[in-house]
């Protein structure tokens, strides 16, 4: 059983164990410690000490948030370079597909461009289709199966945010210990 002190001159507080050794000045705050709760959660309340919802709140947060991050890691390549490739990538099946209707009409707009816009534009698909030796359509056409291939992160990030919104509205302790416990990380 852990319980807390408090210096009557300094206001230092301690959890201890007993008060047994402390010597004259140090006087118990409260009642006993729950069991099992980190000191840094715990606030006095009328006597007893309670786990502090802000404090738990922040924590939980905290916690769902770096468990997302670790499960979208799992599925991203680390660096900041490829996730700049990503969103390059995306943008360019995302002007592609701005320039026409059908890969006919795109292709026709992309061939009338001058060749330092396609270079801005298209950087990664003349680049990927010089390497495998085909069409930027068809290099646009790998970066969109790529991109549909990867539902996982945007599944995490939804989950993520369900849990942090209800973690948010939680009224009680139990209430987001709750909400944790209950999170449906995707497989």
């Amino acid at each position: 059983m852990m319980i807390a002190i408090r210096h009557s001159g300094t206001g230092e507080v301690q959890f201890v164990t007993s008060l047994a050794g402390h010597g004259a000045g140090w006087a118990q705050v409260g009642g006993a410690l729950p069991a099992g709760v980190p000191v840094d959660l715990l606030t006095l309340s009328g006597g007893a000490w309670v786990e502090d919802p802000a404090k738990v709140r922040a924590q939980l947060l905290a916690a769902v948030k770096a468990e997302a991050e670790a499960r979208k890691m799992a599925w991203l390549s680390a660096g900041g370079a490829k996730k700049a490739e990503y969103a390059q990538k995306a943008a360019e099946v995302a002007f592609f597909d701005s320039l026409g209707a059908t890969v006919t009409l795109a292709l026709a707009a992309l061939n009338a461009m001058p060749a330092s816009v396609k270079q801005a534009k298209f950087g990664y698909a003349l680049a990927d289709a010089a390497a495998f030796g085909d069409t930027v359509p068809d290099a646009v056409a790998r970066f969109r199966a790529g991109m549909g291939a990867s539902t996982k992160v945007p599944t995490i990030a939804a989950a993520e945010a369900k849990a942090c919104a209800a973690l948010k509205a939680a009224t009680t302790v139990a209430a987001m210990r709750a909400v944790v416990t209950g999170v449906t990380w995707p497989a």
